[in-house]
């Protein structure tokens, strides 16, 4: 399956994680400064599942979560690396498409889309939260750092 598909029905792991972001400045003797007009924000969300759980998470991203974002037409991480070693079993990584300032949805409108297409797939808001409700309980651990990268000339258009 590919990474990309994944990504269409993985808005909720966002959803499901709370930021840890760490601040620190960029700061020199002249004040702050910014990344520059080719920075690219990225959020990467670490999880670990409870043992025994990870095929059951998923199985409930392939099944419902996937079709889901394909219905909703929201965009999908720009990856998924699932770890064989190290404390974590998978990242996650979403691009933030309006930078730092996509941090300060509570619910963004992707994720409201996302939502209701899951709902209506579902068959209502109560069985999804269930199903919602289900993924959560499968996860132990979950950790969002944010980042940056510099635009090349093939991606400084995006």
């Amino acid at each position: 399956m590919k990474v990309a598909k994944w990504g269409k029905a993985l808005a909720v792991t966002a959803a499901l994680t709370m930021f840890a972001v760490p601040v620190s400045a960029q700061d020199d003797e002249e004040g702050p400064m910014t990344q520059g007009d080719d920075a690219r924000y990225v959020s990467a969300t670490y999880v670990k599942f409870k043992p025994g759980k990870r095929e059951r998470a998923f199985e409930i991203i392939a099944e419902h979560f996937m079709p889901a974002g394909e219905k909703a037409g929201t965009p999908g991480p720009l990856g998924v690396i699932h770890f064989q070693t190290g404390e974590w079993d998978a990242i996650f990584v979403w691009k933030l498409e309006g930078g730092m300032a996509d941090l300060e949805w509570y619910r963004s409108p992707d994720n409201i889309k996302w939502y209701a297409a899951l709902a209506e797939q579902e068959g209502g808001k109560e069985a999804a939260g269930e199903l919602m409700g289900e993924y959560r309980s499968l996860i132990a651990e979950a950790q969002t750092e944010v980042g940056h990268y510099h635009a090349t000339e093939d991606d400084a258009d995006e």
